[in-house]
């Protein structure tokens, strides 16, 4: 039976690192060790677990670490954009605030008055 091992990819998504990250550490000889099988790279588990906890920083050295199989993050769908402004040309702009005032004041009679025929 063969150890678990996370693959580089695998490893970058637990460590919110990317790819890049974790092959220049393995050229400057930084991070936990790997087993390398013609174009492979593996990291034991028991070498992630040991390499997380020779690094831990400002936490008790009992307190546990995340687990090494967690759930998938949760996506939240993305916010509905809000409306674009409309966009004037120059000389449009200065008559509306000429005559409501500002931009935000004629746009709101000019929403209010196009709603009156369509209602």
């Amino acid at each position: 039976m063969t150890e678990p091992a996370f693959t580089e990819t695998e490893l970058a998504l637990r460590w919110n690192v990317s790819a890049a990250t974790l092959q220049r550490w393995r050229s400057d000889g930084v991070g936990p060790p790997y087993i390398k099988l013609s174009k492979a790279i593996r990291y034991p588990v028991d070498e992630i677990v040991a390499y997380e906890q020779a690094s831990r920083q400002g936490m008790p050295a009992d307190a546990a670490l995340p687990p090494l199989i967690a759930d998938p993050p949760v996506v939240e769908p993305p916010a509905p954009a809000a409306s674009e402004s409309k966009r004037y040309y120059l000389n449009e702009a200065f008559a509306l605030i000429a005559q409501y005032g500002s931009l935000a004041a004629a746009e709101a009679a000019l929403t209010e008055a196009h709603d009156e025929t369509q209602g």
